[in-house]
């Protein structure tokens, strides 16, 4: 059966993303993505205007999901343990190809402003659905702040500092260290008495 111009086109991001993954978005090539779609080069650019336009779609695609599949896992979950899953998936214990992925990105966005504008879009993405975990820690009376929306912005900061290190140098120690400051830093802001007490 013959695909529609939808499934074509997705097709095309859903194989550009797996390269992206298997090699770096910087190493893919037009040539490597219609070899794996089985489709002529113009064929690509009847659905995507250039091989930006295409990277652009393809990563938001790609860490979108990676967003949904979070929430997805802290759906119904308390605020501490959404929290904390959030922190591990900043954090891996190894570095993954989706994590190499947002050092692209950032690498990118520097000198682009349409990755520049994904870039963004993306950290305020996350950084929402961190807000939204302290919001729901606050209405069960583990988190407690006067200023949510500056705890939010400071412990985001952290969180991505310590992402930004250890995707140029993983080591399990240097993880380590990251969580207990993190933590450490969760305990002393945002912690209520009784929480801390609960251990």
């Amino acid at each position: 059966m013959k695909e529609t111009a939808e499934e074509l086109r997705a097709k095309i991001l859903s194989s550009a993303i797996a390269l992206f993954i298997e090699k770096g978005l910087e190493k893919v090539t037009t040539r490597e993505l219609t070899e794996r779609v089985g489709i002529s080069r113009s064929h690509i650019y009847h659905y995507f205007r250039d091989w930006q336009t295409l990277c652009l779609e393809a990563l938001t695609v790609c860490m979108q999901a990676d967003l949904d599949n979070l929430k997805a896992r802290v759906l119904g979950k308390p605020a501490r343990e959404q929290l904390r899953l959030l922190i591990d998936n900043y954090l891996p214990e190894v570095q993954d190809a989706v994590w190499q992925l947002y050092g692209s990105l950032w690498q990118l966005a520097v000198h682009n402003e349409e990755y520049g504008t994904l870039a963004r879009l993306m950290v305020d993405r996350w950084q929402q659905l961190l807000a939204d975990i302290i919001t729901a820690g606050m209405a069960e009376g583990v988190f407690s702040s006067s200023d949510p929306a500056r705890i939010t912005r400071q412990l985001g900061a952290i969180i991505n500092g310590y992402s930004d290190l250890l995707i140029v140098e993983p080591s399990p120690l240097a993880r380590q260290q990251a969580m207990e400051d993190i933590n450490a830093f969760i305990t002393q802001v945002l912690l209520t008495p009784t929480a801390l007490n609960e251990g």
